[in-house]
């Protein structure tokens, strides 16, 4: 039984996603990088930055952090597990950002970000709300796509 079918056989969805999280994490210190994973283990990795962000900071701070390097590939990712919603509003927030593709290097991003108009912060601020809000069911979405896509997360 391999790590990833071992989470899958868990019986709480959110035991699932922590331990998927797990195995990909410690896949990616093996290498030089996150971005040396598949294209569906990244989508993984790539909501899980997002939402710690949102969480732990919001989207303000997701794109003045280092997080902010993948603001299009966040976009992608909710687009591949079918989380709508959640895309539309990613999409929102990318569409508010002072230039547009919203730059992977921090050092733009931050000057970008010391003009930005209150009225965008505001905005930002009601997207997260509005994440907040959400009845879309990530966690269910993402174990689908893990599922579908399961010989792309072993380890």
């Amino acid at each position: 039984m391999t790590e990833i079918d071992y989470a899958l056989n868990q019986k709480q969805d959110t035991e699932i996603i922590e331990l998927v999280g797990t195995v990909l994490w410690n896949k990616a210190s093996e290498t030089s990088s996150f971005t040396e994973l598949s294209q569906y283990e990244q989508h993984f990795i790539y909501i899980d930055i997002f939402e710690s962000e949102l969480i732990n900071g919001g989207i303000f701070d997701f794109f003045y952090n280092t997080s902010g390097a993948y603001a299009h590939q966040v976009l992608e990712a909710y687009q591949a597990i079918k989380a709508d919603e959640s895309a539309n509003l990613v999409h929102e927030a990318l569409k508010s950002f002072p230039e547009l593709p919203v730059p992977k290097d921090i050092l733009m991003r931050r000057s970008l970000m010391k003009n930005i108009d209150d009225s965008i912060e505001k905005q930002w601020e009601a997207l997260e709300v509005s994440f907040l809000n959400s009845k879309e069911d990530i966690v269910s979405l993402l174990i689908d796509y893990i599922k579908v896509h399961k010989t792309y997360f072993e380890y």
